[in-house]
């Protein structure tokens, strides 16, 4: 036992993250690893995402489906390969550079070249950009349905801070809002997929863990404040913070960790408006997932020192913290898109159950309060819209 942690604030020690700095880390014992894989057809952490995808094919045979953020080596490039690998009719695959789609569609050509790619250019930190995107999707009439859209792109840890053309903190416009514009704009089609297929309608946003460092700032969304200068409800956590990386912070205007988990915070309160906006009325489902440890280019920011410490702790509680490979960290977001056993998202109580997903299971343990609040999904949403200036009623 480490003296002076108040672990009752920090998550079950299965789920214990190894690394702030990456904060894809979701810590596993090394036994229950083997445990998972140990059990026929059972999916756990290690199950690559193909395998997932393979079990359901009639979800994804014959349909339309659309991955952001995919380049080379990616975790959006694994994930847009297991859809490829049972034959979907339209693999949509974004990115910000041209080439780096291009290139990732010739891959996915090279094992699955039968199945039809488009590449869709997108900025999602620039609203514009966001814009003419879904315009093209709105406007291809060889597009009618769209059955899964995964959200999956995303910056991470931006060391200083930077604003998008819109204004807005760089990681919160492209993880969330971007998200956010890009998805709602396209929803007539996702809405019909919904009217006409007997297969699920998902929508999937791709969260992280390290949520749990930082509520949504309301007040100060744009880090214009010390983080003591915000109302008590909207801190990061300062406690966990220093425990992983050896500093709380707490005097640091901008930390682009905070930042991070800020809008990671964001993706999960989305997914709870979008349930309450569409589950009843459409049948559509969207859940929040944590891939897990997965070393992808994410992670390019993160600093030799704090990652030297944060793996220190890991070592001294007693984790493994191996990584996942692409393809397994690709696995909760296909099984978010298409596992038939999801219940619907409980939306019954202030704080919603079944949203966020880790390891192809719900981890309600593991999940922030202040992330699966049903009134700050509200104020969330409320907020985006004036963000994009633009209200969606559907």
């Amino acid at each position: 036992m480490i003296e002076g942690i108040n672990w009752h604030r920090f998550p079950t020690k299965e789920c214990y993250p190894s690394a702030f700095l990456s904060t894809f880390f979701l810590i596993r014992r090394s036994e229950q690893q083997s445990n998972n894989m140990a059990t026929a057809k059972t999916f756990g952490p290690l199950t690559p995402a193909a395998e997932i995808a393979a079990a359901f094919p009639n979800s994804v045979q014959g349909k339309t489906i659309i991955v952001t953020g995919v380049s080379p080596k990616s975790l959006g490039l694994a994930t847009a390969s297991a859809f490829a690998s049972q034959s979907p009719a339209n693999l949509i695959v974004t990115g910000r550079s041209a080439e780096k789609v291009e290139t990732s569609i010739n891959d996915l050509k090279a094992n699955y070249p039968n199945v039809k790619y488009r590449a869709l250019i997108m900025d999602l930190a620039s609203q514009s950009s966001v814009r003419a995107a879904a315009a093209k999707i709105m406007e291809d009439e060889s597009i009618q349905n769209i059955d899964i859209v995964i959200n999956n792109a995303g910056v991470m840890a931006i060391p200083t801070l930077t604003l998008s053309e819109d204004g807005i903190e760089r990681s919160f416009a492209t993880n969330h809002i971007g998200h956010f514009f890009f998805t709602n704009l396209i929803l007539p089609k996702i809405i019909k997929a919904a009217q006409t297929s007997s297969a699920p309608t998902r929508i999937v946003n791709v969260t992280s863990f390290g949520h749990q460092f930082s509520p949504v700032r309301f007040s100060d969304i744009n880090f214009g404040q010390a983080p003591a200068d915000l109302p008590e409800e909207e801190r990061p956590d300062f406690q966990k913070t220093e425990f992983l990386t050896g500093s709380s912070h707490a005097e640091d205007i901008y930390y682009g960790f905070f930042s991070y988990a800020q809008s990671k915070t964001a993706n999960i309160l989305y997914s709870i408006s979008l349930n309450q906006k569409l589950w009843e009325k459409y049948g559509i489902a969207s859940f929040a997932v944590h891939p897990g440890a997965v070393n992808t280019n994410i992670n390019r920011h993160a600093t030799p020192s704090e990652i030297e410490q944060a793996l220190k702790r890991v070592k001294e509680l007693g984790f493994d913290s191996s990584q996942k490979t692409t393809e397994q960290g690709a696995n909760t977001s296909v099984f978010a898109a298409i596992g038939p056993s999801l219940p619907p998202v409980n939306l019954s109580e202030a704080q919603v159950k079944g949203v966020y997903l880790a390891d192809c299971k719900v981890d309600d343990a593991n999940v922030a309060a202040f992330a699966t609040n049903k009134a700050l999904a509200e104020r969330l949403w409320t907020l985006s819209e004036k963000l994009v200036g633009q209200k969606f009623d559907f």
